[in-house]
Parts: structure tokens; C-alpha cells; sequence
């Protein structure tokens, strides 16, 4: 008989009964049988989370990283915008000392007078007049007129120079040497001349005395540039010649050592030159040479390539300066400079600098050296421009066409 765990049984007149626990009998070697064991179950699946309910879970341990990052990035933009004002802030005390003037020249009306005027909106066209402070005329003798055309399309600045002894006509005026225009009415009276004759449209105009391009020369710690041995022996016969110097050989041709240079001649003639540092004062006579007997060759051909050579050597050394020496120029010869650009233009150009430094450069002449020739009126030589039309084509591919090759 079996009752449970234990089983009963009968053998001739006494009993005995055994126990067994798991299969294993109570005995002495195993007086403490184990536990029953129970059957493993399965672990039952977590049930699904309720549709459409926020999920629960505990936010990862580093959230107190991420708080640290936000307050990083935080910091940074503040610190980024903190710089940005103040350079918007310097920048606007800087070009507050410029001289702005609404003496601007009546586009519309010469148009009107020769129908529409080329311009490009990736193109911005900006005269520099450079302008003897020293003349009788009220408005002083343009030496210089340099155009400079910001092409924003094809990454180029080019500097067309404009011979101030063309004879042209002057805008509701006679026929009369360029510079004349400037000597007569300004630059406004010079830009619509130019306006008129070429059917270009010049965006805005810079005037600046020689003595603040003096000034600019010596704040940016001079210039380098490629000269013959002639035009260091000019530069030095000019500076004595005007008592500037005590010194017949202040730079000294003889002591450099001048190599071929093909780009120097218009001629394309190769000539030799040495790189030689000039001060704002030597620069000027470089800029203004147009030759002379016995010392220099030239005309004003030569003066004005002498001129975008000292425009680019400026540029090259603007684009290597320290920024605080180059803030310290801007706030020395800003109160000598005079523009019809507003402030915001102004502004936008300061910064827009940044980049159009980092821009190749074209130069060009008008008129060419085929398109020309000499005479005179009233006993002063003038140049007449042989084909206008053509001259007109030629600036105007340069400008808005050309590419760098």
C-alpha cells in the first residue's frame, strides 16, 4: 500500500516502513535529504506599453553633461556676438571720421543723353581721384583717376586708369582735356564726363589728397616695389630737387641688383629691376612720374601704369598687415578722405574688404596704346582717342567679362 511518500508493508507478524524523500531513502549516510526542487518557469513577457502614452523611462545618466554642453555653446554664441559689436562698433567710429558729401552725379540725366549706362549687379565701380591739395582751382588738379571694379562673379579687382590729358567732351559742356572736368565741377562733374563718353555707370567715388596717400604709405610701414634703375635715380632727383631730402642719392640706384623683368614695359620690352622699399613721400614721386630728359623715360602712359603698380603694392601690403596697425592708418587718414558713399555702403565695403583683399588683379588703360594720338589746342598737348566706340567695347569687356587666365 502506498500512502504519499511512504510505503506500508506486512511480513509475517512485524512491519516495517520506508521513507523516501526525491527518490532518495532516508538513510545515515544522507540523514538530511535536500529540499524538493521546484520546476523552472519561463519569465512571461513585459506586457506591450499602452498606446499613445508618454514613455516612462528614467533619463540617461550624463544629462548633467548635456546641461554643461548647452551652457558651453551658450557662452561661445555670447562671446561670438560680443566680438562681432565690437568690431561693428570700432568700424563705425573709424569710418565716422570720414568726410561724406551728396555731391552725386546725375546718372539719369546722362543717360538720358546717351541711352542706357552698363552695369552689372555683381559689378561695383569706384573712382579714386587723386587730387593735388595744394592747387589754386578750388577743386585742385586730378592727377589720378583710378577705376576700381569689385567683380564679385569672377573673383577679380580691375583697375582701369583714364589718361587725364584725353581730349573729350565734357558733359553739357565743350570738348576739354579730363582733368579739366574735375578742375570745372568736381568729381561729379569728372564721373558724368566719363559717363558720357564711355556709357559706364560709376557707382561711387573716392577723393584723396597726396598728402593723406603719404600718410597711408608711411602708417602701413612703406611698400615693395619692382623699379628700374632710372626710377630709383627719378625718385631721388625729385625729392632733392624739392629740398625733401639733403641727399643727392638718398635710395641710391647704384647699390641694387636689377634682374629682366618682362611685366615692367608697356612695350613688352624686358628691362631690368630690383624690388626696393619706398616711404609714402618716395611712393608719390613713383605715382607721379611721367619722365623726364636725361634722368627718367615716360609719359603719362608710363605715370599711370606707375600708378596701379603703387595701387597694388598698397594692396599687397594692406593684405599682410598687423590689424592694429592697419586700424591706427584707417583712423590717421580717414578725415582725409571724401566719398559720396553712405554710411551703410561704407560699412558694407569696410567688411566686404575681407574678402575682395583675397582677389586676383587685372589692370587695364584706356586709351590703349593703339587708339591714340597727340596734338594740340591752345598750345597744350592733349591726346585724341583715334576710335571712341572701340574704347568704349574694350572697357567694357574688361569690366564685366574678363577672366583671369
Amino acid at each position: 500500500m502506498e500512502k504519499g511518500n511512504v510505503l506500508y508493508a506486512k511480513n509475517e507478524g512485524y512491519h516495517f516502513q520506508e521513507v523516501f524523500f526525491n527518490g532518495h531513502p532516508v538513510n545515515k549516510k544522507n540523514p538530511n535529504p535536500p529540499p524538493p526542487r521546484k520546476p523552472k518557469k519561463a519569465d512571461p513577457p513585459p506586457p506591450p506599453p499602452p498606446e499613445n502614452q508618454p514613455d516612462n523611462k528614467q533619463p540617461p545618466p550624463m544629462r548633467h553633461r548635456k546641461k554643461k554642453k548647452h551652457g558651453f555653446f551658450k557662452f561661445t554664441l555670447i562671446l561670438i556676438l560680443l566680438i562681432v559689436l565690437a568690431l561693428v562698433g570700432g568700424s563705425l567710429i573709424l569710418i565716422s571720421r570720414i568726410e561724406y558729401v551728396r555731391d552725386t552725379p546725375d546718372h539719369e540725366a546722362v543717360a538720358k543723353a546717351v541711352g542706357e549706362l552698363k552695369t552689372d549687379d555683381q559689378v561695383q565701380n569706384i573712382i579714386i581721384f587723386g587730387v593735388d591739395n595744394h592747387a589754386e582751382s578750388e577743386n585742385g588738379r586730378s592727377d589720378t583717376m583710378l577705376l576700381l571694379s569689385v567683380d564679385r562673379k569672377h573673383h577679380l579687382i580691375k583697375q582701369t586708369s583714364f589718361l587725364r590729358d584725353m581730349y573729350l567732351p565734357v558733359f553739357e559742356q565743350d570738348e576739354d582735356k579730363l582733368n579739366a572736368a574735375f578742375a570745372k565741377g568736381g568729381a561729379k562733374l569728372a564721373i558724368e564726363t566719363i559717363e558720357y563718353n564711355f556709357k559706364i555707370k560709376i557707382d561711387y567715388y573716392v577723393i584723396v589728397g597726396f598728402e593723406s596717400f603719404v600718410s597711408i604709405v608711411n602708417d602701413i610701414g612703406g611698400i615693395d616695389i619692382e623699379l628700374t634703375s632710372e626710377e630709383v635715380d627719378y625718385i631721388d632727383w625729385q625729392s632733392h630737387k624739392n629740398k625733401q631730402v639733403e641727399t643727392r642719392n638718398e635710395l641710391d640706384h647704384k647699390k641694387y641688383e636689377y634682374k629682366e623683368n618682362p611685366e615692367k614695359d608697356d612695350n613688352d620690352k624686358y628691362v631690368k629691376t630690383a624690388s626696393v622699399h619706398l616711404n609714402g613721400r618716395q611712393a608719390l614721386w613713383h605715382a607721379r612720374n611721367r619722365g623726364e630728359d636725361g634722368i627718367c623715360k615716360g609719359d603719362d602712359f608710363y605715370r599711370t601704369k606707375r600708378q596701379r603698380e603703387v595701387i597694388s603694392a598698397i594692396i599687397d601690403k594692406v593684405k599682410s598687415s598687423n590689424p592694429v596697425d592697419l586700424i591706427k592708418t584707417i583712423y590717421d587718414v580717414a578725415p582725409m578722405i571724401t566719398t559720396n558713399m553712405n554710411f551703410g555702403n561704407t560699412l558694407k565695403n569696410c567688411f566686404g574688404m575681407l574678402v575682395y583683399l583675397k582677389y586676383d588683379r587685372l589692370e587695364h588703360k584706356v586709351p590703349q596704346t593703339f587708339n591714340f594720338g597727340y596734338d594740340n589746342v591752345n598750345g597744350e598737348s592733349i591726346i585724341r582717342v583715334t576710335n571712341l566706340e572701340e574704347e568704349k567695347n574694350a572697357l567694357h569687356e574688361f569690366i564685366f567679362n574678363k577672366e583671369k587666365k
